[in-house]
């Protein structure tokens, strides 16, 4: 297996230098939000935590040099090495605010909030200063469109490095290079969010709320809808606004967020048909549909609501949520947990564990490779029915036609499987802690699905090592696993060459 040697270490972590840098800067926004609203003590945590964060980032960036071309695999170390840094340099500002209990809880909101996972240990939310639950949702933002795709955006046009972290990050190339593509999607990205936020704030705005304060949590709710993150600025999630319209406007940004990129272009460049067409979209209209009829029959069965307009309601909220990994909620999590029943949690797990569709910024499995596999068994059932002579072909057809292969179907089954196996590692630290099989299922899958609903496990008091199991899980689950299986791969290398 390749050796990393020192030049190899000095490529990546310049490269990591670059994106704290970006970071860094990043934190000025919340810190400008924090001069304008008066809250001064925030203002200074920011200051303190952007210099940090800029000096470190170019400490790395001056001291180690970029020596030649960048490869495949150190492109996934620098993507993942840089999820992770990013988590603790973003963690800074949160610690300093006083409203998590330690670094670590500090570190876990922040990675849940890069990951768009959603998942919370904040103290005392609804007193949360301005800055600082904007920040929140700026890292959520960031974290969907990915930190390295908007270092490329702004920074690396016209590199070659460009090109292995985009992948690196789990996209797809939507036009002619990297650096297009990853602009488009920051394009289309702030059009979505100028039109959320006018939507939603007017919305909050007819239901009495303050306009400065509408149209600040419009914002925040339309950065955790689009990205499928799940923060938001109230402690109760959307359930605290308790309105229809606030409800059906998020479930558009949710849909619009776990659909590719790719199909978006397409839509942009006025050929809605691809939406039909593509296999990706039909797979997950599948997906949904079942999981929803699996949650509406279980909670039919448990007698949670009553009536099906409120089960329609609450469970296909909760569904779509779950499905596009966003995770807010409109119910109690422990509520859900002990009162929707097996059946219903169980569509959600599934729902969770597939996610939305490629290159979207939804997380889990993701429905294209759902349907390449399942494409698989329908070739490996027409060669078993049909006379040894016969070609089986398979098409498949995803912006462009092309046939099913063996390539094709291996990489699917090897992310799946790898998928699988985050969830079941955080389902048995659950169950070594005393949490009952579908609770501890649940919230693994929550956190590797990137998802962000809970049945009540996931608060400050649950142990250590869980939260470093979860944070664990949604920084691999955010980087479709790969990129955080090579890094470990990549550094164990390096220690036996040095013990060689």
């Amino acid at each position: 297996m390749f050796k990393p040697s020192r030049q190899d270490l000095e490529n990546i972590f310049h490269y990591v230098g670059v994106i704290l840098i970006v970071l860094g800067l990043c934190m000025f926004v919340p810190m400008v939000i924090s001069m304008v609203a008066g809250e001064w003590s925030v203002f200074l945590e920011f200051l303190i935590s952007a210099s940090i964060t800029i000096g470190f980032g170019n400490v790395l960036f001056f001291s180690l040099h970029s020596r030649g071309r960048v490869t495949w695999n150190q492109g996934l170390v620098i993507v993942a090495l840089s999820w992770f840094f990013a988590m603790i340099f973003a963690a800074l500002p949160l610690y300093l605010s006083g409203h998590y209990a330690n670094f670590v809880d500090a570190c876990f909101e922040s990675m849940s909030g890069l990951a768009t996972t959603g998942l919370t240990l904040v103290h005392d939310l609804d007193h949360m200063a301005y800055g600082m639950n904007f920040w929140r949702h700026l890292i959520m933002f960031l974290g969907g469109q990915g930190i390295v795709v908007l270092v490329i955006t702004y920074f690396m046009a016209g590199t070659s490095t460009a090109t292995q972290m985009y992948t690196g990050e789990g996209r797809e190339s939507i036009m002619p290079n990297v650096i297009e593509s990853s602009r488009f999607i920051w394009k289309v990205s702030m059009v979505y969010l100028a039109a959320g936020t006018l939507a939603l704030g007017f919305c909050l705005l007819l239901q009495g709320m303050a306009p400065v304060r509408s149209f600040f949590q419009s914002s925040c709710l339309f950065m955790a809808g689009f990205d499928t993150g799940g923060f938001t600025p109230q402690a109760l999630s959307v359930g605290y606004y308790r309105s229809l319209p606030v409800e059906l406007i998020t479930v558009v940004f949710m849909i619009l967020g776990m659909i590719n990129f790719a199909v978006q272009y397409e839509v942009w460049r006025r050929r809605p048909g691809e939406l039909v067409r593509n296999m990706e979209t039909r797979v997950l209209t599948t997906t949904i549909l079942i999981t929803l009829g699996l949650v509406l029959a279980g909670l039919s069965i448990a007698g949670v609501f009553g009536s099906f307009g409120a089960e329609m309601r609450r469970g296909g909220y909760q569904l779509v949520s779950g499905h596009s990994g966003t995770g807010f909620m409109t119910v109690y999590g422990q509520q859900m947990g002990a009162r929707w029943g097996d059946l219903a949690l169980f569509g959600l797990i599934v729902a969770m564990a597939l996610g939305g569709c490629a290159c979207s910024t939804s997380g889990a499995i993701k429905a294209f490779r759902v349907g390449v596999m399942a494409k698989e068994v329908k070739a490996k059932t027409k060669r078993a029915l049909s006379p040894a002579s016969a070609v089986v072909v398979e098409r498949i057809h995803h912006i462009r036609d092309f046939n099913l292969t063996d390539t094709m179907v291996s990489a699917a089954l090897l992310t799946t499987l790898l998928y699988i196996g985050l969830y079941i590692l955080g389902t048995i630290i659950g169950l070594f802690y005393g949490y009952g099989f579908t609770a501890s299922a649940f919230e693994s899958v929550s956190a590797a699905g990137n998802v962000g609903l809970t049945t009540g496990v996931t608060n400050h008091t649950m142990p250590v090592l869980l939260k470093l199991v979860y944070i664990l899980e949604m920084w691999a689950g955010r980087l479709e696993v790969m990129a955080v299986v090579v890094m470990f791969a990549y550094f164990l290398n390096m220690l036996r060459r040095r013990r060689g």
